[in-house]
């Protein structure tokens, strides 16, 4: 595997201590491997709740509904505000309502209706002699009742719970019974203090009322202003028609004044312009004489129409007009001293009216003098006796309305005695006891899965490691301690994952000859390394490859366990011919598979390391490529010892073997990070004994495996 793979993958992520991306499906096969814990956990969660349940007694519950009337019910009505507000609707005005339900108050009175504090089953500790303070009492009863509001309503339920049904019901009817009594002693009382403070200011009312009165008497005598309203009338309107006489006076003054003035700057004999003067033409001779010259102008028109110029009446009329003209010019030049004369009169008229207003002003300057303390007095007469008679009115509604009750609500549904416990609510217990018991079982499951430090599933070690899987290969069911190839039993799901392993490594590469020297090694021992070795090595030959098991593991070798006819002691072998104290062709023995040879460790070596470093065993390999198709050469496992670090050098292509839920990730990091190190190429990974039903190769194998059942049968 190149660094480039490396760092693309997993393991680099684990070293730096970042995390994966989360897989979905990894988690699925997870659940399904540990079914069995996550059943255990919810029996066991249900049934203890179950049993818990059935312990339990049975409680019964009964219901009172009340709905909050919006505006307070007014028996009698008044026009003195009230001292709380009548509307009811504002939503902390209701709260308080449920609040006040559950009053100490309220549910002494319960008790103490119902006999309930005097009742030992009801308070176990009655028996024993013991004493209850109404505190006690009144907070065993809240246990039982539970008041609530109706979201956006204005209705309440009054809910009490009991193992009586009789007693449930009891207490939810007398909980609104007790508060209505209560708000009635309440109403009564208050309606009584109110009745006795307002007499007692009616009282301080009425003496201020009198006092108001004989000052008002006393200032009508002293001043003699018994009609002091008609005289202020009159004096009024005495002044308001003087003023506007002298303004009329005042405005003739300056109109004549001013004709006076035009009339200077026209000459006498200019009669069209004289009669454009209003003041001239409304004099009465000057108005006649004009009349008299437009009525004969009128009729001189009329005769134009019958005569002639020259006809009597014609010049009669000509001549009759001249002279009128003459008459109105006369009037027009004594029109000068007739208007001097008017403006002296309207002079003299606007001063006359003038002092008369002056002097009304004054009578009434005096008058207001006198009418403001008059005034004052009768306003303060006037206030007192309107709140004397509206104190009084209201003395009279409260007395009449102490002994009528007011409900702030009424019962819109009445408590009845049920027959169906509320509680314990069996199935919704249960249920929330299995969606518990379910989200615990997996997070158990999850959680250590988070601990485990293994791989257990292809997916999972393909996701780590950046590496295909080349093959799973599924646990034996036999057991007996002895190495033995898959092969053996030809049929096997172990033979078929050797012939994909094979399939998959000839598929490397485009060159065959860059496919032929394969090193296998594992991260610890016991991986089932040595297995696969063989295993291997046997496919090929299967296939017609001549092919050669190189037993490169010289400190604990095991191939005489799977050849015990063919190693006898200390069977010449790899360390002989890297010692060079043997030839390639004196140790290798032929396997009774066709097309397979073996080349064991041979003698015990002090120095494999030794051996190994020097550069015989990559002229050994170049040897053996001159006589077999492949070369399979088994390795200690490369974090125990440093020997196949040596030998990756001279192989073509690397497989790692993998046992999942039992080599550590750590372990595993280790390895594929040596083998980049020592510029070996990893091929891929071989996840070995492997549970299908368990989940490590389930999710990969699953058709196939299946496919292979049908097949071996």
């Amino acid at each position: 595997m190149t660094d480039v793979a490396l760092e693309k993958s997993a393991v680099l992520k684990f070293l730096q201590g970042q995390s994966v991306a989360f897989d979905l499906n990894r988690y699925f096969f997870l659940i399904q491997r540990r079914l069995w814990l996550l059943l255990v956990i919810v029996l066991l969660t249900v049934g203890a709740t179950f049993a818990w349940l059935s312990r339990q007694p049975k409680i019964y519950g009964s219901r009172a509904v009340i709905q909050v009337e919006q505006i307070e019910t007014k028996v009698l009505g008044s026009k003195v505000e009230d001292v709380q507000s009548a509307e009811l609707d504002s939503s902390d005005i209701i709260q308080t309502f449920v609040e006040s339900l559950t009053s100490n108050t309220v549910l002494l009175g319960v008790a103490q209706k119902l006999g309930l504090d005097k009742d030992p089953k009801f308070f176990p500790g009655l028996a024993r002699g013991e004493t209850l303070t109404d505190s006690e009492i009144a907070g065993r009863l809240r246990d039982e009742v539970k008041v609530s509001l109706r979201r956006e309503t204005r209705l309440i339920d009054i809910v009490a719970e009991d193992q009586s049904p009789e007693r449930a019901r009891d207490i939810a009817s007398g909980v609104v019974v007790s508060y209505l009594r209560q708000t009635f002693e309440q109403q009564y009382k208050i309606s009584s203090q109110a009745t006795q403070f307002l007499q007692e200011e009616a009282e301080k009312l009425k003496k201020k009322l009198e006092a108001s009165e004989q000052q008002l008497q006393n200032y009508k005598e002293q001043h003699n202003a018994v009609s002091l309203e008609n005289s202020e009338d009159i004096i009024t309107a005495k002044l308001k028609d003087l003023n506007s006489r002298a303004i009329e006076a005042k405005n003739t003054r300056i109109r004549l004044e001013s004709d006076i003035e035009a009339l200077r700057k026209i000459p006498a004999n200019d009669t069209e312009r004289l009669l454009q003067i209003g003041s001239v033409a409304a004099i009465g001779q000057v108005a006649d004489s004009r009349s008299l010259v437009q009525k004969a102008e009128a009729d001189l028109a009329a005769l134009q129409k019958r005569y002639l110029p020259l006809h009597p009446k014609y010049i009669g009329a000509v001549t009759q007009i001249q002279r009128l003209k003459q008459s109105l010019q006369e009037s027009l030049r004594d029109a000068g001293k007739i208007l001097e004369d008017q403006y002296e009169a309207a002079k003299e008229n606007e001063d006359k009216l003038s002092a008369l207003l002056r002097d009304q002003e004054t009578v009434a300057l005096d008058l207001s003098k006198l009418a403001i303390p008059y005034n004052t007095l009768q306003r303060e007469v006037d206030s007192d006796k309107a709140m004397y008679d509206a104190l009084n009115a209201r003395i009279r509604e409260t007395s009449v309305s102490q002994g009528v009750q007011k409900d702030p609500f009424h019962i819109i549904e009445e408590p009845v005695v049920n027959s169906t416990p509320v509680k314990p609510e069996t199935s919704k217990v249960l249920l929330i006891a299995l969606a518990l018991s379910v989200a615990a079982g997996l997070a158990l499951i999850i959680g250590l899965d988070t601990i485990d430090q293994t791989l257990r599933s292809v997916d999972h070690a393909e996701e780590f490691l950046g590496l295909p899987a080349l093959a799973v290969v599924p646990e034996d069911s036999v057991h007996d301690g002895r190495l033995r190839s898959a092969f053996d039993s030809k049929d096997s799901r172990q033979a078929e994952a050797f012939r994909t392993l094979r399939a998959g490594l000839s598929l490397l590469g485009n060159d065959d000859s860059a496919r032929r020297v394969f090193l296998i090694t594992s991260a610890v021992p016991s991986e089932g390394k040595s297995f696969s070795c063989l295993s291997l090595a046997h496919s090929f030959a299967l296939n017609g490859y001549r092919t050669v098991l190189v037993e490169g593991d010289m400190r604990r070798p095991s191939f005489q366990k799977a050849f015990p006819d063919l190693k006898e002691g200390q069977t010449p072998g790899l360390s002989d011919v890297l010692s060079g104290n043997r030839h390639l062709g004196d140790v290798l023995v032929e396997a009774p598979q066709e097309n397979l040879s073996i080349l064991f460790a041979g003698s015990t070596a002090p120095n494999p390391a030794e051996l190994l470093a020097g550069g015989k065993l990559a002229e050994l390999v170049e040897e053996l490529k001159l006589r077999f198709d492949r070369i399979v050469i088994d390795t200690a496992p490369i974090n125990a010892v440093s020997d196949t670090l040596t030998m990756i050098s001279v192989a073509q292509y690397v497989c790692l073997i993998v046992r999942p839920a039992k080599t550590r990730k750590a372990a595993i990091s280790r390895a594929v990070h040596l083998i980049s190190k020592a510029k070996g190429k990893l091929a891929g990974f071989v996840l070995n004994r492997a549970k299908f039903r368990v989940g490590s190769g389930y999710y990969y194998y699953y058709y196939g495996n299946k496919y292979a059942d049908k097949a071996y049968k």
